[in-house]
């Protein structure tokens, strides 16, 4: 392949270059290999459909990278852009905090720009729609590109959706909202029928798109009418078959691959019978699955060279209905007390955060140290995606005992008893020490749940590369320490830190924790707050 700018060519040296003449308007033989290809986009889409490497294209058409001063992408979100630009129905497997969620933003601004696509609809999990999707278009893009987030009840994610933006943010489920079944299909409701109908929206992307696995699930029947004629489908998933190499099956179908092929053919390829109840994968079961979600791409945080060693992602939870009223009690007592012109001295103001932080991770502790339940069910099922997308393994950190416990026992319920241990106070030194060998030498246990404040300094666990904070500590030196137990000498992958959050009073707290200041006044944002 040469690239010739001053001609706008790619020349090719191909075995059949009329088959290539006959495909690509205004593409021309130059010899009997030799031909050459127009560089614009629609010509190299061809290109590449016929298995011809491509330039990097955005670098090529000079694209200008929008981003935060002093940013600048990585090599592989260059080539990741690319790849999605010249690839219009394709999938990012890339590993959680790898860059993709920015990647295809610039994508989707390159399409834009050049007048292939005009807006694009964003699909991810509630707890990236802000923090992370959100937050992006707005560093990256202001002034250039907007956004809004479809979210609430039908009527006003419809409303939303009438005002013109660039991008469109909405929940996995929120597509479905109004949509019902009728036997073995869905019906489509109002607000998937307008985004299905809207022929400006010419982009789709689908984050985490393993929350469609299932084809036979309202979501997916919903998604695939939706998508079913938009030009552009990118699908990025981390880990696409969690469980069993047939949920490749229903990603596959939503891109327009398999067509024609039933579920039960791709599950006899793909796995074997062993009881009446229980199937196996095949031995070449990975090399089907493969060739199912094509085209693709994928890198590893170890594959990422120029990545920091460390990354940092907050993820926004809801508060449940208990969680909710017990926060908006405390903002209640905590306003009367600054109206009574009482004095918010830093031992109460300890007392409160620590408050507000057992509220948020579901249990609060009495003046007996009794422990009172608050239904913490939504945090949970987004510390479990977390889980999901991670790839290592992974330290989850609550900071206190009965929030240990509780996610010790949701977790072995959820991934198997030897997948998890747990690390608080009453965790013996000889416990402790089997665990983390078993952590740092065998396959399992691949989680450990611990109380940050017994995670005791030196202490190397370099087998994790992912940090999950379910709840902030309000201590600094903890916080560091806590962090730096897969930061060790040997460490080889770039680390992640997930923060869970739920109201701005946390994400201050870890802000401070972050950096390094004083906790004296973070409270305050109590009574800021218009909640």
């Amino acid at each position: 392949m040469f690239y010739s700018p001053q001609h706008r060519v790619i020349v090719y040296d191909h075995p059949f270059p009329g088959q290539v003449v006959a495909s690509i308007p205004g593409a021309k033989q130059l010899t009997d290999t030799k031909v050459a290809v127009p560089d614009d986009l629609h010509s190299l889409q061809i290109a590449r459909l016929l298995n011809l490497p491509a330039p990097p294209l955005l670098d090529m058409m000079q694209y200008d990278w929008p981003s935060l001063p002093g940013r600048t992408p990585f090599a592989h979100q260059r080539h990741m852009a690319s790849f999605h630009a010249l690839h219009p129905r394709s999938f990012n497997l890339s590993q959680m905090g790898t860059g993709k969620t920015l990647s295809c933003l610039w994508a989707a601004d390159f399409l834009m720009r050049v007048g292939a696509v005009q807006r694009c609809l964003i699909i991810s999990p509630l707890s990236t729609l802000v923090r992370v999707w959100q937050d992006e278009i707005i560093r990256n893009f202001t002034g250039r590109r907007t956004s809004t987030i479809l979210h609430g009840d039908r009527d006003r994610r419809i409303a939303r959706l009438g005002d013109k933006h660039d991008f469109y943010i909405v929940n996995h489920d929120g597509i479905s909202i109004g949509s019902g079944t009728a036997g073995p299909r869905s019906t489509v409701g109002d607000f998937a029928a307008l985004l299905r109908d809207r022929d400006d929206i010419d982009l789709v992307i689908a984050d985490e798109c393993s929350a469609y696995k299932d084809a036979r699930t309202r979501r997916t029947m919903v998604l695939k009418a939706v998508i079913e004629k938009k030009p552009y489908v990118w699908l990025l998933s981390g880990t696409p078959t969690p469980q069993s190499p047939t949920d490749a099956y229903s990603l596959a179908k939503l891109v327009g691959n398999l067509p024609g092929e039933s579920f039960r053919s791709f599950q006899g390829r793909t796995m074997r019978k062993i009881t009446e109840y229980k199937w196996a994968p095949r031995v070449d079961a990975s090399a089907i699955v493969h060739k199912a979600l094509q085209p693709a791409i994928r890198y590893s945080r170890a594959e990422c060279i120029d990545l920091p060693e460390c990354l940092i992602e907050t993820r926004d939870v809801a508060l449940s209905p208990t969680q909710d009223k017990a926060y908006k009690d405390l903002k209640k007592n905590f306003r009367v007390v600054l109206g009574e012109g009482k004095a918010v001295t830093a031992i109460n103001e300890a007392v409160l955060r620590l408050k507000l932080i057992q509220i948020a991770c579901g249990a609060v502790y009495g003046p007996d140290r009794e422990v009172h339940k608050t239904d913490a069910a939504p945090r949970v099922s987004v510390l479990k995606e977390v889980i999901a997308e991670a790839g290592a393994k992974i330290l989850v950190f609550a900071p206190f005992t009965a929030v240990v416990e509780m996610l010790y026992k949701e977790l072995r319920s959820e991934y198997g008893s030897g997948a998890v241990a747990r690390v608080y106070g009453g965790t013996s030194q000889g416990q402790r020490n089997e665990i983390f060998r078993a952590f740092e030498q065998e396959a399992e246990p691949r989680i450990i749940v611990a109380d940050p404040g017994t995670m005791s300094h030196g202490l190397s666990l370099i087998a994790a590369d992912t940090t999950i904070w379910f709840g902030p500590t309000d201590r600094n030196e903890i916080y560091e320490q806590a962090n730096a137990r897969m930061a060790r000498p040997g460490q080889k992958n770039t680390m992640l830190i997930v923060r869970l959050t739920s109201t701005p009073a946390e994400r201050e707290i870890f802000k401070r924790l972050a950096d390094r200041s004083s906790m004296q006044g973070a409270i305050l944002t109590l009574v800021e707050e218009d909640r």
